[in-house]
C-alpha cells in the first residue's frame, strides 16, 4: 500500500512539475505586407521574447490577417494575446490617436523623434490601459502620401474623385479637404476597389503602398501630409498575469528604434527605385505644396475643433515638444 501511495505521489509531483514548466503561449495577429520590414521585426519579436523570457513564453506568429476590426476584437476578448494594428485601426477603440495623424503636424523626422521621445508612448500606454489593452510600443510606418491610377500633382487633380479613406477621422477629413470624396474601405478591399473603378486612389505610407497597392495605382505623389505609426497591443488581463521578468521580455520584444530606422531606409530605397518598377513618383513643386498644405489646414482645423480635453492636451504637448525643431 505504501509503495502505491509513494508511486502516486511521485506521479503527481512529476505532473505538477511538467505543468509548471509549460511555457505561456503568446499568439499574435497582424498584417505585414510580404517582403516588408514588418516581417523581419515580427520574427525578431518572437526571437527576443523567447530568449529573454528564458523559454517561459512561446510566441506563435500570425502576420497575414488584414482585418483590423477582427484583430482588435480578438485581443480585447483574449482570443489572441497581442496584435499589431495601424493607428487608423486603433482609432476605433481610442479616438485620441487621431491626434498623431493630423495633417502636417510633423514636417520632419527630427520633429517626430522629439515628440515620440518625450513621453508620448507612456501617455498613450495609460490611455490604452483604460480600454483593456496593454500597449507595448509604437511601430513606425513613415510619412503618408497620395496614390492614384492617374497622375496627381495638386488637389485639383482629384477634385470630385472617389479616394479610399481609412476608418480614421483624420484620413476622412484629409480626403474631404482636398475636394475628393472619401470612400471608407478596409485595406483588403483597396486593390479590388481600384481594379473595379470604385475608387481612383487614396492615401498610404510607403510600406503598404509598395506591398499591396502600387501595381493597381502606379502614381505616387509625395504629399507627406501625415505621419503614420502602428502599435503593438496586448490583452491587459493576460499581460498583468505575467511575472515581472516576463512582462519586461514582452514589453521589450519589439525593437522600436531599430525598426523605425529600418523602415526609413526601406522607404527611401523604394522611392529611389520606383521607376524601375513602373511606378511614377511625383514630388509637388512649391506652389502645389501650398495647395496641399491649405487642404491639410482645413482638415486639421476641423479635427482640432472636435477634440476632447485629453486629445487637446496631447496635441498641445506635441506642439510644445517640437517647437523650434525643423
Amino acid at each position: 500500500m505504501k509503495l502505491h501511495l509513494l508511486a502516486a505521489a511521485a506521479l503527481a509531483a512529476a505532473t505538477f512539475s511538467a505543468a509548471a514548466q509549460e511555457p505561456v503561449v503568446l499568439r499574435t495577429g497582424s498584417f505585414a505586407p510580404p517582403g516588408s520590414v514588418f516581417i523581419t521585426y515580427w520574427q525578431q519579436f518572437k526571437t527576443n521574447i523567447e530568449r529573454d523570457s528564458k523559454g517561459s513564453i512561446k510566441v506563435e506568429l500570425n502576420t497575414s490577417d488584414p482585418n483590423e476590426a477582427n484583430l482588435l476584437s480578438n485581443v480585447r476578448r483574449g482570443r489572441v494575446e497581442c496584435v499589431g494594428t495601424s493607428l487608423q485601426g486603433t482609432s476605433t477603440i481610442l479616438p485620441e490617436v487621431a491626434v498623431l495623424q493630423l495633417p502636417y503636424l510633423f514636417d520632419s523626422f527630427a520633429q517626430v523623434d522629439a515628440a515620440y521621445d518625450k513621453g508620448l508612448t507612456d501617455n498613450f500606454r495609460l490611455l490604452f490601459a483604460a480600454k483593456g489593452v496593454a500597449m507595448l510600443q509604437f511601430v513606425e510606418a513613415g510619412f503618408t502620401h497620395t496614390y492614384g491610377t492617374q497622375p496627381i500633382k495638386s488637389p485639383a487633380d482629384i477634385k470630385g474623385q472617389k479616394l479610399r479613406a481609412t476608418q480614421s477621422r483624420a484620413s476622412q477629413a484629409w480626403i474631404k479637404a482636398t475636394g475628393a470624396e472619401a470612400v471608407v474601405l478596409p485595406i483588403a478591399e483597396a486593390v479590388p476597389g481600384l481594379q473595379t473603378g470604385l475608387i481612383k486612389g487614396g492615401e498610404s505610407g510607403v510600406i503598404v503602398y509598395a506591398g499591396l497597392i502600387a501595381r493597381s495605382a502606379p502614381h505616387y505623389t509625395l504629399t507627406g501630409h501625415a505621419f503614420d505609426s502602428g502599435a503593438i497591443l496586448c490583452n491587459k488581463q493576460w499581460f498583468d498575469k505575467l511575472t515581472p521578468a516576463q512582462q519586461t521580455a514582452v514589453q521589450n520584444g519589439w525593437d522600436a528604434r531599430a525598426q523605425a530606422q529600418a523602415a526609413r531606409a526601406g522607404n527611401d530605397k523604394f522611392i529611389a527605385e520606383a521607376a524601375t518598377r513602373g511606378i511614377t513618383v511625383y514630388k509637388p513643386n512649391a506652389a502645389e505644396m501650398v495647395q496641399w498644405r491649405a487642404a491639410g489646414k482645413r482638415a486639421s482645423d476641423e479635427l482640432t475643433a472636435a477634440m476632447g480635453p485629453e486629445a487637446k492636451k496631447i496635441h498641445d504637448g506635441i506642439l510644445k515638444d517640437i517647437a523650434g525643431i525643423k
